[in-house]
């Protein structure tokens, strides 16, 4: 009597395939606040340290909100479900670093003195700009959860739609930054502006006819 033949068994994915793009997500929003950790340990310095707190949040916040603002485009136009299963951690953490970012500037830098920080607001309109933008991301964090979702039902998705204040405001803040060069500032606001006429209705049409079969 032969043995019986084993059955076949499922073939399993390993988890790297399957999660490469969350590894890859949370890794470039963990991978800043790692190289503080390493200047602030190698910086004896505080003023310089303080500086380079400012100059990197600002930079990752603007990066990580950008790239979230990125996954609906590039889901829709390629067919590629994976960015948008990252889109709220890249945007939870440009959050994060957007308020190390004001931390740094109000506590740090002047020490929470209202008339320093009122007196920039009056004389640096990006100081204005950034606050709106920062203002606009506090609800979307805080309404980020599935939890939340199906509380505000339809209006969660209305309520998100401030991602449409917040995100080309912070790139407006960096526009009006004081800076020599504004190569990188530029570049921004042509990405955020593409990302936000690819959401328009007759963009979408003329996409849908050029790339059949996609959404």
């Amino acid at each position: 009597m032969q043995p019986e033949a084993p059955l076949p068994q499922p073939e399993t994915r390993p988890w790297l395939r399957d999660h490469w793009h969350r590894l890859l997500a949370h890794g470039a929003g963990l991978f800043t606040l790692a190289w503080l950790a390493l200047d602030y340990a190698v910086q004896a310095d505080s003023y310089t340290f303080n500086r380079t707190v400012m100059l990197r949040t600002g930079s990752a916040a603007i990066a990580l909100l950008a790239a979230s603002f990125a996954c609906t485009p590039v889901s829709r136009l390629f067919g590629w479900q994976r960015p948008t299963q990252v889109r709220r951690a890249l945007g939870l953490y440009g959050f994060l670093y957007a308020l190390l970012h004001v931390w740094n500037y109000a506590v740090l830098e002047n020490g929470l003195d209202p008339a320093l920080i009122v007196r920039d607001l009056q004389e640096r309109p990006a100081m204005s700009v950034g606050l709106v933008a920062l203002l606009a991301l506090v609800p979307l964090a805080a309404t980020s959860t599935r939890g939340w979702q199906q509380r505000l039902g339809k209006r969660w998705r209305t309520l998100h739609r401030l991602v449409y204040v917040a995100v080309p405001f912070a790139v407006w803040h960096y526009l009006w930054l004081d800076r020599d060069i504004i190569t990188i500032p530029v570049l921004y606001a042509v990405l955020i502006g593409a990302l936000l006429a690819l959401r328009l209705p007759v963009v979408r049409h003329v996409l849908r006819r050029i790339l059949p079969g996609r959404r």
